[in-house]
This record gives structure tokens, C-alpha cells and sequence, in this order.
């Protein structure tokens, strides 16, 4: 396959044609794609290599994102509401601010992202992962402490409510 021009990428993702993307991407590691602002509201992008990624605003409402690579992304603002992130790596991801409602976080990886002011209510949580991450202001509302790992995260200001 030809490497895609900016384009050509960006229809492989819209189209959820990931095991072509990720070739691309594998090949073109220096650069940033940006897909800001875009609606991927019901695709399925899982196992996505998406790894610094700006994605500001982006819409990503029941989208499947399980296995999906998105460490050091840029997703502030971001809406995950119903979304499937089942062992997506978040490591190092800015977050802040974005909807995670009845979203699926089974064994995510959100270690030392910024997670500030973002909105995880209801969202399933089991043996998802924390780990330095920055909560301030989160709201986590019928989350089991037991399904999480939390060692060293900043949960100051924090609406953690155990249910």
C-alpha cells in the first residue's frame, strides 16, 4: 500500500479500515495526526494506533476504542459517553475536562494522564488503572474503590462516591 496523504489516512479511520491505518502509521510515526473536532460517534476503532493523536473536542460517543493505542494524545473536551475503551492504553493522555459517562473502562490504562473536571459517572470500572493520575475535580460517582487501582492519584476536590 502507498502511504496516504493527509486524506488518505483520515479515510482509513472514518471508514474503520484500522489494520490499513495502523500500517500507515507504523511508517509515519513522526506525525501528529489531528482529527479535532470530527464525530466518530458509533465507529469502531479498536486496536487504533492513535499514540499522540490530537483529538481536542472530538466525539467519540459508542465508539468501540478497546485495544486502542492513545498514549500522550492530546483529547481535551473530549465526549466518551457509552464509548468501549476494555484495555485502551491512555497513558500520559490530557483528558481534561471530557465526558466518560456509562462508558466501559474495563483494565484501561490512564496512568499519569490528566484527568481533571472529567465526568466518569456510571462508567464500569474493573481493575481500571490510575496510577499518578491527575483527578482534581473529577466526578466519579458510583465507582467501587475495590476495582481500582488509585496508587498515588490526585483525587483532591474529588465527587468519589462508593455505591
Amino acid at each position: 500500500m502507498s502511504a496516504p496523504d493527509k486524506q488518505g489516512w483520515l479515510e482509513l479511520l472514518t471508514e474503520s479500515k484500522i489494520r490499513d491505518f495502523n500500517e500507515w502509521r507504523l511508517t509515519n510515526l513522526l506525525v501528529r495526526p489531528d482529527i479535532s473536532g470530527m464525530d466518530f460517534s458509533n465507529k469502531d476503532l479498536s486496536g487504533a494506533l492513535l499514540n499522540g493523536i490530537r483529538c481536542v473536542e472530538t466525539k467519540f460517543t459508542e465508539c468501540n476504542l478497546s485495544k486502542t493505542n492513545l498514549v500522550q494524545a492530546e483529547m481535551t473536551n473530549s465526549n466518551f459517553q457509552g464509548a468501549d475503551l476494555t484495555e485502551a492504553l491512555l497513558m500520559y493522555g490530557n483528558l481534561k475536562k471530557s465526558i466518560f459517562v456509562d462508558t466501559n473502562l474495563t483494565q484501561t490504562n490512564f496512568m499519569w494522564a490528566e484527568l481533571r473536571e472529567c465526568d466518569f459517572s456510571g462508567s464500569r470500572m474493573k481493575k481500571t488503572i490510575f496510577v499518578e493520575a491527575k483527578m482534581q475535580n473529577a466526578k466519579l460517582d458510583n465507582v467501587l474503590l475495590d476495582t481500582v487501582y488509585l496508587k498515588q492519584a490526585n483525587l483532591e476536590a474529588n465527587s468519589w462516591a462508593t455505591g
